[in-house]
C-alpha cells in the first residue's frame, strides 16, 4: 500500500535540510563515480544526522512516486548504510515509519525488480538487526494465508534468517505455518526458487540455532519443534517443485532438501530416500553447474548414514554410477563452482567409504582396468583423497589398494603418472608403503626420475605434463620420501640399493644416489643394526664391487645427469662399510676432499674435466690399493666388463669405464684376466666413436704400464691380422661394433701411441725398432681414412715424446725421425686453406714441433721449407668459416685456437734448436709478408707468432758482450706500422716486439735485458695507452715511442731502419701509415743531422709517397716535415682560401691547421679576418621569392667565410696567443655575427662563379649546403675554447647555450646564459666586450640589437664583473632603448632594468624611480598581447622589491596590487606564478605605514591564493607556497603562520584536502570578523573558468562551514552560500560535482 502523506521529514531547522535535500535530488548523476560520491556524501551527513537524511529520503520516496527506479535505488542504498552504522540511534516510532517505507518499496510493483527491490529488503534486513520484531510484523502483514506474497518479502525473509538467526528463529514455526498452504500456489519458477531459498534459510538458521544453544534466548528449542511443517514442505519440493524444467531452481530445491535432511526424523529420512536419491541423480544429466545439487547430495547422504550407516546399501551403485563420472572429467580451476563441485563430490566419496568402503574401493580398482585415461585419473585422485581424509573407515583396506594401484605403474601417460605420485607420496605418510608392493611404487617414483625431455612443440592441452615437470615432481617425492617421512627406512633400506643397476634408472642416478645418502648417512650415524647386512641373504642387491664399480663410473662425468656427481660422492662415501670394511679409513679422509674440490670447480666455473677424471682414476687406484686383496681387483674388473652394456648410449660414461678397466689392468697381476679384459674392451669399443677410441687407447696404455707384452702381443696380432685381410680378431671386433674396417685401424693406431708413452723407459728402444715402427710405418703412406690419420699422427706424437731423452732419462738419435716429419709436411700440405674442418692439421703440427726436438737437426732449405708449409697452412686460414651456424662458428674457433697453439709450439721448438740470428731471420722472412697483410686475422696472428719467437729469443740467445744485433733496424721498422694498428692486440703485441727487440740489443752490448733502461722503461705505459679508442692518446704513445727510437738506434741500423719506414708510410691500414710518419718526423728531428748523405734520397722518397697517401692524417704529418718550404706563401693563400666554397674542403682545412701552428704569422691573419667581419653585410632582408610579402633574411657569403677561416685557424694549439691578444674583440664579433645568422638562410653563389667547377653541385640548389646559424655557433663556440677557460666552456656546454644560440625563439636566452658564465669566468675580458658591444645596441638590425640588450641586462646583474661604472652606462643605454621599435627589445631592456635589484643598495636607490615607473609602464604595454613584457615586468618589480624601503615603495604599494591582482587568473602559467610571486614580495611592506590597506590586500587575495594553492600548474603551486610563507606574519594569526611555514615547503608534497580542512579550523578560531568575507570570497570563485578552482572553493567552503561552531554561523549568508554549493551539483564537470557533494557532507550541523 502506498504510504501516507502526513508523514513529516525530522528538520532541524537549518541550512544542512536544504543541502540533504539537494543531495536526495541530485543522487542519480548521470556519471557513475559521482554517483558514488553523492551517496557516500548522503551517508556520512546520515551518520551525523540520521534521523534528517533517513527521513528526507523516506519522505522523499514517499512523494516521488514516479521517481526513475535508479534513483530509488540510490537513496534506498545509502539509507542501509547509515542504518547498518547507527541502528542504536533510531528508536522504534522511526524505525516502523522506515519499515513501512521499505515495505511499501518492496511491493510497490507487482513486478520483480531486482535492483530496485533488492535494495529496498536490504533496508529492512539492516533494520531488522535492531527491530526484528517490528520487521517481521510488517512482513507479517504481508505475508497472509491464502495469499500468494511478493517474491522480495519471501527473500526479505529468507536475508533475515541469514542475518539474525536468533531473532528469526522463533518467527520460523509461524512463518512455515503460513508458507506451506502457500506453497501449493507458488506456479511460478521465480516464486518456487525463492520458498525453496528461504526453506533452506530457515534451516541453516535453525541448524545454527541449535548448534549454539548456550546462548540462543530460549534453550528448549530442538529440531522436534519443525518436523513436521518440514516434512511437508519437503514432500511439495520433491514431489512436485522437483519435476521443474528450470535448472537454478532444481539446484535451489536440492539446497533446501539438502538442509531439511538435518531435520527429517531419521526414518522419515529412511522413508524418503528410495525416491529421493534417484530423483537427484538424474538431475545431473540437466545441470551445467551441478554443485549445489552435490552440496545438496553430500547433506543428505550425511544425515541419512548417520542413523544407519547400511540405508545406502541398496542406492551404492547408482550413487557411483553418476559420481564417478563427474571425478574424471577435467576441472576448470578458473571456475570457483567446477572447483567448489568437485571438492563436493570427493566429501560424497569420503560419506560412502564410511559405510562401504569394501565395495567402493573394489569399484575404484576395477575401474583402474581401462583404456581411458581420465578414468584413471579420476580413480587415483579418489583414492588419494580417501588415503588422507578417510582414515579408520580404510582399516585392513591397505593392501587390496596396494595390490589395485600396480595396475598403473606402467602408465605410459604423464598425467596418470603426475596423480600417481602424490597418491604414493600421501600413502607413504599413512605407513601403506611399507606393506607388500609398496617398494614397486618407490621403484615407480624412482623411474620417472629418469625420465628425457622432449622435443617439439609444446602441445596446446592445458592439462599437458611434460616430462620435465613430471621428473621435477619425483625428484621431490624422492628426497621427501627419504628426509621427511617416518618408518621409511624400513621401506627404503637397502631396497634402493637395488635400483642402482638398472640401465633405465642411469639419468635418476642423481636424485637416487641423494636418497641412498640421506639413508645411509642417517643409519650409519645412528649405528643401525640393519645399516650392514649379509648380501648373500638379500640376493636382489648388487655386490659390493658392483655397486662400488657402478658409482664410480658415474663419477667420472659429475656435470652428466642433471649434474649427480656431488650425490654419486655423497653416497659413495655414506657407503663405505658397506662396501668393503678397509675403506671407510680412505673414504672418510678423502671423498668430503673431493666432494667440496668438485663442488668448488663447479661454481667457480674451474670445471676441468681432465683434472677431474684424473682425480677419480687416482680415488680407484687408491681404493684398490687400499683392500690389496687380488680376488677383489679381479671382482673389480669383471663388474666392469658386466657393466658395459649399461653405457651403450652413453659415449662419455663408457669412455670413462674403458678407462677404469685400464687402471684396474694395471693393477691386477693376473695375465689371464688382463688378456680377457683386453678382449672385451676390444669386442665392446665403437670404433667410429672418438671418444671411445680414446677410452680404448688409455686403457691399453694404462695396461702396458705393467703388462707390456701382453698388450703389445695382442695389439700386433691384431694389426698383422688386418694386413692379411683375413678373418680374425679384427673382423670379430669390426663385426661386433657395426663399424668399418678403417675406424678399426684409427683405434689400433691409436693405441700403438699411448701402449708407446706408457711403457716403461727402458723398453721403449727395444719394441719400438722390433714391433711398434712396423705397425706404424705400415700405415702412413697409405691412409686415406681422416680418422685413421688423426689416430696416426697421434700416434706419432706419443712415440716422438716418448723417444724425447728427457722421457728415455739418456741421449739419442732418433733415424726415423725426418721420414716421419715429411709424412707429418705432407699431412699438412693435403689440407685446405680455405676451410678447417678436423684437427689434423694442428695435430700433424703439433707433431712436427715434437719431432724437431730429436736429433740430429734439420738441413737450413728442409726447415725453411717447413716453416713456409706450415706457416701459410695455418696464418692464410679464413677468419669465419663460411657458414653461419653458431655450432659451427664455435667449432671453427676451437679448431683455430688449437692450430695456432701448435705453430707457435713449433716456432719455438725450431728457434730452441738453433738458437742463431739466421734462424730467427729465417722465420721472419715468412712471417714478413703476413704482418702487412690487409686481412686483420692473419696480422694477428703472424704477430702473436713473432711476440713468441721474439721472446724466446731474447731468453735463449747467446750474444756475446760488445757484438750487435744486425738484424734490429728492419726488424724494429716492420714492427713500427703495427704500433697503430687498427686493432688493439695487434698494437700492444708490436710494442711488446718493439720492447723485446730494445732489450735484445742490450743483451748484446753485455747487458743484462732486464736492467733499467729509461727509455725502454717507458714501453709499458706506453702500451697502455695505446689500447684506448682516443686516437690522440695513440698517436701521443707513439710520439713517445719515437723519441724511445731516435735514442735507441745505433747509427749502424739508421739507414736499415729508414729504408724500411718509407714503405710503412703506405701502410695498407691508414692508422699505421699514419703512425709511422709520426716515428718519421721525430726520427727526423732528432737524427736528421746523421742523414747528410742522404738528404736527397729522403726528400725524393717523401715526395713520392705523399703522391700515393690518401689518409689525411698521414698527409698533415708528411706536411708537417716539409712545412718550412711552404711558409712563405701563407699570406697569399688567405685570399685564395676566402673564396673557396662552402662549407671548407678537407684539404682547406688541413691549410688553415698549419697557418694556425706559426703564432706571427696566425696573428697578422685574424686582423686581418676581423677587419673584413666588422665591415660586411651580414645579412640581406627579401621575400621568399613568391611573390608573398612576409620578407626573410639571407647570410651574406664574406662573413660566414671570414667565421670559418678563424674557426679552423684557433684550432691549432699554437694560435692561443694570438686568439687571447684580440680575444674581446673576436668573441664581440662572433656573438655579432651569431646574432646575425640565427635563423638566415644560407648565401646564394654568384653567377660568376657558375662555371667553377667547386660549385656545381651548389648550383643545383643556388644556395650553399650549410647552416649559417650552426656555422657562426661553431665559430664563436671554438673562439671560447681558444681562450683556454675550461670552466668558461664546460659551462656553457651544460648549460646547453649552442643549442640555444641556434633557436630563432630562443637565442635570446642563449646570450644571456653566455653573459653570465663569461662574468663568472672571464671577469677580466668584459669592459673591453661593453666597448666593442655598445655600437650595436643602437645598430640597424633588431637581432644585434636584441642580443647586445640580452647581453647587457644579465651584465647588470653580474653587476659587471664589479666596474659599477659600467653598470651606470649600460642602464642609461638600456632606459634609451625602451621605445625601441622591436618587443623582445622592450622586454630585455625591462629585464635589464629590473636586474638593477642584484647591483646594490646604491644603484637601487639611484635608478629607483626610474625603474619602479619604467616597470609600471611595462605592465601597460598595449602592444604586448602575449603578457611577456608584463610578465618581466612583474618579475623585475619582484626583485627591486626586495631591495627598496618602504618610503620608496608606498605611494604605488597599494597600485602594484591592484595592477597585479587580475594576472592571478590569467590563463598563462607563468605570468599567473610571477603575479603571485610578486605579492608574496611586497609582504615586506606591510609592515609599515602602508600596514592597513595592505592587510587588507592580503585578505582580499587570500582565497585566491589558497585555491590556486592547488592549481592544475605546479609552478603556480609553488609560487602560492612561497607567497603564503611571506604573507603569513602578516596575516594576524600566528597559528595559520606556523601552519604556512611548516606544511608549504618548496617541493614538499601537500595534502591538499587535509591542510584545507585543518586551516580552515584556524581561521575559524582566529580571524572570526574575515569569515564572511572567506566564504563569500569562494562563493565568486564558483564560476571560475578553471575546473580545479571551482572543485577546490566548493571544498575549502564545506570546510570552512563544516568546522564552524553554530554560533559563528549566524554572520554567514547561509543560504546564498548552500545556495551556490547546491549550483555546483549542476556543474558539467564531473570533478566539480564530487568536491560539491564532499563539501555538503561536511555540513551537518549547518
Amino acid at each position: 500500500m502506498p504510504l501516507k502523506e502526513d508523514r513529516t521529514v525530522r528538520h532541524t531547522g537549518g541550512q544542512v535540510d536544504e543541502l540533504v535535500m539537494a543531495l536526495i535530488e541530485a543522487a542519480y548523476d548521470k556519471d557513475t563515480t559521482v554517483r558514488e560520491i553523492l551517496g557516500t556524501s548522503l551517508f556520512e551527513l546520515g551518520k551525523r544526522q540520521p534521523h534528517l537524511v533517513l527521513s528526507s529520503c523516506n519522505s522523499f520516496l514517499m512523494k516521488h512516486a514516479k521517481l526513475p527506479q535508479g534513483h530509488r535505488v540510490v537513496l534506498l542504498s545509502s539509507m542501509e548504510k547509515i542504518i547498518t552504522q547507527t541502528i542504536g540511534d533510531i528508536d522504534r516510532d522511526f524505525a516502523v515509519e522506515i519499515i513501512k517505507q521499505a515495505s511499501a518499496e518492496l511491493t510497490q510493483s507487482k513486478d520483480v525488480i531486482p535492483d530496485w527491490q533488492s535494495a529496498a529488503s536490504s533496508v529492512l534486513v539492516a533494520i531488522g538487526m535492531q527491530h526484528c520484531n517490528d520487521v517481521m510484523s510488517e512482513m507479517l502483514d504481508k505475508f497472509q494465508p491464502g495469499v500468494l506474497p511478493h517474491y522480495f518479502v519471501v527473500q526479505t525473509l529468507a536475508s533475515l534468517a541469514t542475518a539474525n538467526v536468533f531473532g528469526m528463529v522463533p518467527f520460523i514455526k509461524a512463518c512455515l505455518g503460513t508458507m506451506l498452504p502457500m506453497l501449493g500456489m507458488a506456479k511460478h519458477d521465480n516464486m518456487r526458487w525463492v520458498f525453496a531459498k528461504a526453506l533452506a534459510s530457515f534451516c541453516e538458521a535453525i541448524i545454527e540455532y541449535i548448534a549454539n544453544i548456550e546462548k540462543a534466548p530460549d534453550p528448549n528449542v530442538t529440531t522436534d519443534f519443525f518436523v513436521t511443517e518440514m516434512y511437508a514442505a519437503w514432500d511439495l519440493l520433491f514431489n512436485v517443485w522437483l519435476n521443474s524444467k528450470e535448472s537454478k531452481l532444481r539446484s535451489a530445491i536440492i539446497d533446501a532438501l539438502g538442509q531439511m535432511s538435518y531435520i527429517l526424523m531419521p526414518s522419515k529420512l529412511q522413508d524418503c530416500l528410495p525416491k529421493l536419491l534417484p530423483a537427484i541423480l538424474s538431475l545431473y544429466k540437466k545441470h551445467h553447474e551441478p554443485h549445489l545439487i552435490t552440496q545438496g547430495l553430500y547433506m543428505m547422504l550425511d544425515a541419512a548414514i548417520q542413523s544407519d550407516p547400511t540405508v545406502l546399501e541398496s542406492y551404492l551403485d547408482s550413487l557411483l554410477a553418476s559420481l564417478f563420472p563427474q571425478i574424471c572429467t577435467v576441472v576448470d580451476y578458473s571456475n570457483h563452482l567446477a572447483v567448489k563441485n568437485h571438492n563436493e563430490i570427493l566429501r560424497c566419496f569420503t560419506v560412502i567409504t564410511k559405510a562401504f568402503s569394501s565395495r567402493l574401493i573394489s569399484f575404484l580398482l576395477l575401474k583402474l582396468d581401462t583404456g581411458n585415461e581420465r578414468v584413471r585419473i579420476g580413480v587415483l585422485a579418489v583414492v588419494r583423497h580417501l588415503v588422507n581424509a578417510a582414515g579408520a573407515s580404510l582399516d585392513k583396506k591397505e593392501d587390496l589398494i596396494l595390490s589395485g594401484l600396480k595396475l598403473v605403474l606402467n602408465d605410459q601417460s604423464n598425467k596418470v603418472k603426475k596423480v600417481l605420485a602424490q597418491t604414493i607420496i600421501a600413502m607413504s605418510h599413512h605407513g601403506y608403503l611399507e606393506l607388500e608392493g609398496g617398494q614397486q611404487m618407490i621403484e615407480f617414483i624412482v623411474r620417472q626420475c629418469s625420465l628425457l625431455p622432449e622435443g617439439g612443440k609444446r602441445p596446446a592441452d592445458p592439462e599437458y605434463v611434460s616430462n620435465e615437470s613430471l621428473r621435477s615432481m619425483c625428484d621431490s617425492v624422492l628426497n621427501l620420501l627419504s628426509t621427511t617421512v617416518e618408518n621409511i627406512d624400513r621401506v627404503l633400506w637397502p631396497f634402493l640399493l637395488e635400483l642402482l643397476l638398472p640401465e633405465p634408472n642411469t639419468e635418476s642416478m642423481s636424485s637416487l644416489c641423494l636418497a641412498v645418502s640421506n639413508i645411509a648417512t642417517r643409519k650409519r650415524q645412528a649405528n643401525d643394526e640393519d645399516f650392514l647386512f649379509d648380501f648373500n641373504q638379500q640376493v636382489n642387491i648388487p655386490k659390493p664391487t658392483e655397486i662400488f664399480m657402478r658409482l664410480i663410473v658415474l663419477s667420472g662425468f659429475p656435470t652428466n645427469g642433471r649434474l649427480r656427481g656431488v650425490n654419486v660422492l655423497k653416497a659413495i662415501h655414506s657407503l663405505g662399510p658397506v662396501i668393503h670394511e678397509k675403506l671407510p679409513e680412505l673414504w672418510d679422509n678423502v671423498l668430503p676432499k673431493l666432494t667440496s674440490r668438485l663442488e668448488e670447480m663447479s661454481s667457480s666455473g674451474e670445471y676441468s674435466q681432465k683434472t677431474w677424471e684424473e682425480l677419480v682414476l687416482k680415488l680407484l687406484a687408491k681404493s684398490l690399493d687400499q683392500v690389496d686383496d687380488e680376488t677383489w681387483t679381479t671382482k673389480c674388473g669383471d663388474d666392469l666388463c658386466k657393466h658395459i652394456p649399461l653405457y651403450a648410449s652413453m659415449t662419455e660414461e663408457k669412455y670413462f669405464l674403458f678407462k677404469c678397466i685400464g687402471v684396474v689392468m694395471r693393477k691386477s697381476a693376473k695375465k689371464e684376466s688382463v688378456n680377457r679384459y683386453i678382449d672385451v674392451v676390444f669386442a665392446n669399443v665403437k670404433h667410429s666413436s672418438p671418444l671411445e677410441r680414446e677410452g680404448c687407447a688409455m686403457a691399453m696404455g694404462y695396461g702396458a704400464a705393467s703388462h707390456l707384452d701382453v698388450v703389445l702381443a695382442k695389439v700386433d696380432a691384431l694389426g698383422k691380422l688386418d694386413a692379411k685381410r683375413t678373418s680374425g680378431f679384427l673382423n670379430f671386433f669390426k663385426d661386433a661394433s657395426g663399424d668399418g674396417e678403417e675406424k678399426v685401424k684409427a683405434t689400433l693406431m691409436l693405441c700403438v701411441g699411448y701402449i708407446t708413452f706408457n711403457a716403461p723407459p727402458e723398453l721403449i728402444e727395444s719394441r719400438l725398432e722390433a714391433s711398434i715402427l712396423a705397425m706404424v710405418n705400415h700405415q702412413l703412406s697409405h691412409v686415406k681414412d681422416q680418422t685413421v690419420k688423426q689416430s696416426l699422427i697421434r700416434s706419432v706424437d706419443q712415440i716422438g715424446r716418448s723417444m724425447h731423452p728427457d722421457h728415455l732419462k739418456k741421449n739419442t738419435a732418433f733415424t726415423h725421425r725426418n721420414n716421419l716429419l715429411q709424412h707429418m709436411k705432407n699431412y699438412v700440405k693435403n689440407e685446405s686453406i680455405t676451410s678447417l674442418t678436423s684437427e689434423t692439421r694442428s695435430l700433424a703440427i703439433g707433431t712436427c714441433a715434437t719431432l724437431i726436438k730429436l736429433d740430429p737437426k734439420l738441413a737450413s732449405s728442409e726447415l725453411q721449407d717447413l716453416v713456409k708449409t706450415l706457416s701459410a697452412s695455418v696464418i692464410a686460414l679464413p677468419a669465419d668459416p663460411v657458414s653461419q651456424s653458431y655450432e659451427e662458428h664455435s667449432e671453427y674457433e676451437q679448431l683455430m685456437e688449437k692450430s695456432m697453439s701448435s705453430l707457435s709450439e713449433f716456432f719455438r721448438e725450431v728457434l730452441i734448436k738453433d738458437m742463431t740470428e739466421d734462424v730467427l731471420d729465417l722465420l721472419f722472412q715468412q712471417l714478413y709478408p703476413w704482418t702487412k697483410s690487409t686481412q686483420e686475422h692473419e696480422r694477428l696472428r703472424s704477430m702473436s707468432l713473432s711476440y713468441d719467437i721474439l721472446t724466446l729469443y731474447m731468453e735463449k740467445c747467446n750474444a756475446l758482450g760488445g757484438s750487435h744485433f744486425s738484424k734490429l733496424g728492419i726488424l724494429l721498422a716492420h714492427n713500427v706500422p703495427r704500433c697503430s694498428d687498427p686493432c688493439v692486440t695487434i698494437r700492444q703485441k708490436a710494442f711488446d716486439c718493439i720492447a723485446i727487440l730494445l732489450r735484445t740489443s742490450l743483451k748484446f752490448e753485455g747487458k743484462d735485458p732486464q736492467s733499467s733502461d729509461p727509455f725502454i722503461d717507458t714501453l709499458p705505459s706506453l702500451k697502455d695507452k695505446v689500447q684506448r679508442v682516443d686516437a690522440n692518446i695513440m698517436f701521443s704513445a707513439i710520439n713517445d715511442l719515437a723519441k724511445v727510437l731516435t735514442k735507441k738506434i745505433p747509427p749502424n741500423q739508421l739507414t736499415s731502419f729508414m729504408d724500411g719506414i718509407y714503405e710503412a708510410l703506405v701502410d695498407p691500414q691508414v692508422l699505421s701509415s699514419s703512425g709511422s710518419c709520426v716515428i718519421l718526423n721525430g726520427v727526423l728531428k732528432a737524427r736528421g743531422g746523421e742523414l747528410h748523405s742522404q738528404v736527397d734520397k729522403v726528400l725524393v722518397a717523401l715526395y713520392t709517397k705523399l703522391q700515393e697517401i690518401q689518409h689525411s692524417q698521414t698527409k698533415t704529418g708528411t706536411l708537417r716535415a716539409i712545412r718550412t718550404l711552404a711558409s712563405h706563401h701563407l699570406l697569399r693563400v688567405v685570399t685564395l682560401l676566402l673564396d673557396e666554397p662552402l662549407p671548407l674542403s678537407q684539404n682547406v682545412v688541413e691549410i688553415w691547421h698549419v697557418i694556425g701552428q706559426d703564432q706571427q704569422l696566425a696573428a697578422m691573419v685574424i686582423d686581418q679576418l676581423l677587419e673584413m667581419i666588422f665591415r660586411s653585410l651580414p645579412y640581406e632582408e627579401m621575400g621568399d621569392g613568391k611573390g608573398k610579402e612576409k620578407p626573410s633574411r639571407r647570410a651574406m657569403q664574406t662573413p660566414l667565410a671570414v667565421t670559418c677561416a678563424l674557426t679552423e685557424l684557433s684550432k691549432s694549439e699554437e694560435c692561443e696567443i694570438p686568439v687571447m691578444n684580440c680575444y674581446p674583440r673576436l668573441l664581440a664579433a662572433m656573438l655579432i655575427n651569431t646574432a646575425s645568422m640565427v635563423g638566415s638562410r644560407p648565401p646564394r653563389v654568384d653567377k660568376d662563379k657558375k662555371d667553377d667547377d667547386r660549385y656545381k653541385t651548389t648550383f643545383l640548389t643556388g644556395e650553399l649546403k650549410l647552416l649559417p646559424s650552426t656555422v657562426a655557433v661553431d665559430g664563436l663556440k671554438q673562439i671560447i675554447a681558444a681562450s683556454r677557460s675550461e670552466r668558461f666552456l664546460e659551462t656553457l656546454n651544460k648549460e646547453n647555450v649552442w643549442a640555444l644560440l641556434t633557436d630563432s625563439e630562443r637565442f635570446c636566452d642563449g646570450f644571456t646564459l653566455l653573459a653570465r658564465c663569461m662574468a663568472e669566468s672571464q671577469p677580466e675580458f668584459i669592459p673591453k666586450l661593453i666597448n666593442n658591444l655598445n655600437p650595436v645596441l643602437s645598430g640597424l638590425y633588431h637581432p644585434q640589437r636584441a642580443m647586445a640588450a640580452a647581453i647587457f641586462a644579465e651584465l647588470i646583474s653580474q653587476r659587471c664583473a664589479g666596474d659599477m661604472t659600467l653598470v651606470d652606462m649600460l642602464v642609461n643605454n638600456l632606459l634609451g632603448r625602451l621605445v625601441d621599435g622591436d618587443q623582445l627589445v622592450r622586454m630585455l631592456c625591462i629585464r635589464g632594468l629590473g636586474n638593477i635589484a642584484d647591483a646594490g643598495a646604491t644603484h637601487v636607490q639611484k635608478y629607483c624611480t626610474m625603474v619602479l615607473s619604467a616597470m609600471m609602464a611595462g605592465m601597460d604595454d598595449k602592444e604586448d598581447t602575449d603578457d611577456i613584457i608584463t610578465l618581466e615586468a612583474m618579475s623585475g618589480l619582484s626583485k627591486i622589491l626586495a631591495q627598496v624601503s618602504e618610503s620608496d615603495i608606498q605611494a604605488i604599494l597599494i597600485n602594484v596590487a591592484l595592477r597585479i591582482r587580475p594576472c592571478f587568473e590569467k590563463e598563462r602559467t607563468a605570468v599567473r606564478a610571477t603575479a603571485f610571486s610578486l605579492f608574496g614580495n611586497l609582504a615586506a611592506f606591510g609592515n609599515g605605514p602602508s600596514k592597513e590597506p595592505f592587510l587588507e590586500q592580503i585578505h582580499t587575495n587570500m582565497v585566491s591564493l589558497l585555491l590556486h594553492l592547488n592549481d592544475s600548474e605546479n609552478e603556480v603551486k609553488q609560487a602560492c607556497k612561497q607567497a603564503l610563507r611571506q604573507l603569513g606574519p602578516l596575516v594576524g594569526s600566528s597559528r595559520m603562520n606556523t601552519m604556512f611555514q611548516n606544511h608549504l615547503l618548496d617541493g614538499a608534497f601537500l595534502h591538499y584536502g587535509e591542510f584545507m580542512n585543518d586551516l580552515s579550523k584556524t581561521i575559524i578560531e582566529d580571524l572570526p570578523e574575515k569569515l564572511n568575507y572567506y566564504v563569500m570570497g569562494n562563493v565568486m570563485f564558483f564560476k571560475s573558468v578553471w575546473s580545479e578552482i571551482r572543485s577546490n572553493a566548493a571544498i575549502f567552503v564545506g570546510f570552512l562551514l563544516g568546522n564552524m561552531p553554530a554560533e559563528q554561523c549566524t554572520h554567514i549568508s547561509k543560504e546564498h552560500v548552500c545556495g551556490a554549493l547546491m549550483q555546483l551539483l549542476k556543474d558539467p564537470e564531473p570533478e566539480v560535482r564530487i568536491r560539491a557533494a564532499e563539501a555538503m557532507s561536511l555540513l551537518a550541523n549547518i
